[in-house]
């Protein structure tokens, strides 16, 4: 039998990551960067960037981010960063030393046949078949959780919410609501314009605040940021900021898990209430299980949980499922 090579991926909106059966793994920013002109590329050495590299360098380059929502973007620009990204990814783990490579790749709980068919060609080429199945799945599997659960995966682009008995949910156990990590930056933006008048940001910078400070409730805490005025240097506090946008946020995770318990068969909705797990990057929130906790109180008693590494739980949850799912799972794309 030939060796083969199982890969699980996380295909994310702000950052993807990578784990193989060979025991590596990768996390990079889902960042393609392409120099603007000739000069640029003669300065960079190279005709593609990715990641960290590519924002380092990202006034010299076109930047593209071509995951967004967690599928590639359906535009021939987007498509091409979209393969060229996730050929950089695959090729982390050293593919070529196995003569065939299957993938279980994750995406949103509810994506397009659009959506699938460009994923389908951006692995096309890298990977000789693939299984797509949703990031709460994926993390459910990862977590041995997927028998009588909630998973609350709070990504970047949209938070995916599903409940788990035992099999693959079906569209019906799911539900996608777009207000996460991406609509959370924009909403912290608008906060610290209308606090700091005149003050310059981008979404990166406040990314950055949101990442080192991030919490809900209890009192406002000082959180010491730099920024600038008109090119001049200030050091103010956003800390008001960070907890008021951040629990923005909740009412929404908490509709969509009493959406998802609701509709559930009504023997299980208590097994549900009482196995909420929360993963994505919004799980890192300081305080967000105890605050959704309080918020779902009204449908009786409840437990809700993080997982403990989340960025990489998906990858991992993907991995497991490949290893031990049947050859006539996975979609041959040669």
């Amino acid at each position: 039998m030939a060796e083969r090579l199982y890969l699980g991926i996380d295909l994310g909106t702000y950052q993807s990551t990578i784990a193989s059966s060979a025991g590596k793994m990768h996390t990079i920013e889902t960042v393609v960067g392409k120099p603007k002109d000739p000069v640029a590329r003669n300065m960079l050495g190279r005709d593609v960037l990715f990641g960290a590299d590519a924002l380092e360098k990202k006034l010299a380059c076109n930047i593209y981010r071509p995951m967004a929502a967690g599928v590639a973007q359906d535009d021939e620009a987007n498509l091409a960063a979209a393969k060229a990204f996730v050929t950089h990814l695959i090729e982390s783990v050293d593919p070529e030393e196995f003569d065939e490579v299957y993938g279980v790749i994750c995406s949103p709980s509810h994506i397009t046949f659009t959506d699938k068919s460009n994923l389908v060609a951006t692995l096309r080429g890298q990977v000789n078949a693939i299984m797509v199945v949703s990031e709460p799945f994926a993390t459910g599997f990862d977590q041995d959780q997927y028998m009588g659960s909630i998973v609350v995966d709070i990504g970047a682009g949209t938070t995916d919410i599903a409940r788990l008995y035992g099999t693959f949910p079906n569209e019906s156990d799911e539900d996608t609501v777009l207000e996460a990590g991406d609509w959370l930056d924009v909403i912290l933006m608008d906060l610290v314009s209308k606090k700091y008048t005149g003050a310059q940001l981008t979404k990166d910078m406040v990314r950055l605040w949101k990442e080192k400070y991030s919490y809900v409730g209890g009192d406002d805490r000082e959180c010491m940021v730099e920024l600038s005025v008109e090119g001049k240097k200030n050091v103010v506090d956003v800390g008001d900021i960070i907890r008021q946008g951040c629990e923005q946020l909740i009412p929404f995770v908490v509709n969509g898990v009493k959406t998802i318990i609701a509709t559930a068969d009504p023997e299980y909705q208590p097994q549900f209430r009482n196995n909420i797990i929360l993963s994505g990057g919004g799980s890192m929130i300081e305080g967000v299980a105890d605050m959704v906790a309080d918020q779902l109180a009204d449908i009786g008693d409840v437990r809700v949980w993080c997982v403990e590494n989340p960025i990489e739980s998906v990858a991992s949850g993907a991995l497991k499922l490949a290893g031990v799912m049947p050859d006539d799972q996975y979609t041959a794309i040669n």
